[in-house]
């Protein structure tokens, strides 16, 4: 698993506003990187464009090279509108949960939960973290991209989470405001500073 960005630049269309200027970064088999930044630096937006362009289309532009070569997964801060009008279980369609019921379990999900009718819109905030984080881990991917992942858990699943992220295989990018949180799980900081405009 590789992806190497260069040279990458972002700007959003609707003011056209610089938000990421010249950012070059390589990512590597099990690297465990933390993006940290003040809000709105654009921490979200450059994860969002390392895992698919796609996600970004609609609000901004970038120009740079990106190099992938891996299967990817991504876990968003927010679930897409399609996403929070399905089911869990239209949500999970096609989940081996089964084979890998010991996530339900240390996720501290209820069968009932994934199995339910219930839209993904009406859970609480950690519901739909864990309904995702299943999903995402049932698929096996060679690198995870986590928005805020830490965000609305209680805190057995938090410290379930630090330690999954310290001993999976996997490469782990991922955005936190938890200081505990990135200490105990990143190897390497990506510190984003804001953009400042030349006069």
């Amino acid at each position: 698993m590789q992806l190497q960005a260069k040279k990458i630049s972002i700007t959003i269309k609707k003011d056209d506003r610089v938000i990421i200027e010249d950012f070059s970064y390589v990512l590597r088999a099990n690297d465990k990187t933390v993006i940290i930044g003040e809000e709105g630096n654009g921490k979200s937006t450059i994860l969002k464009l390392l895992y698919s362009e796609s996600l970004i289309k609609d609000y901004a532009s970038f120009s740079g090279e990106i190099v992938r070569d891996g299967k990817f997964g991504y876990l968003p801060q927010f679930l897409s509108k399609e996403d929070s009008e399905k089911s869990v279980v239209e949500f999970l369609e096609d989940t081996d949960y089964y084979s890998n019921y010991n996530y339900v379990n240390d996720l501290n999900l209820d069968y009932d939960l994934i199995i339910s009718d219930r839209l993904l819109s009406t859970l609480s905030g950690g519901e739909k973290i864990k309904i995702q984080l299943l999903k995402l881990l049932c698929e096996y991917p060679d690198a995870l991209f986590l928005d805020e992942p830490s965000n609305d858990l209680d805190l057995e699943t938090v410290d379930w989470l630090k330690r999954k992220i310290q001993k999976m295989k996997q490469t782990v990018i991922f955005i936190s405001h938890d200081e505990d949180f990135l200490s105990q799980t990143a190897d390497t900081i990506v510190h984003l500073r804001l953009v400042k405009h030349r006069k």
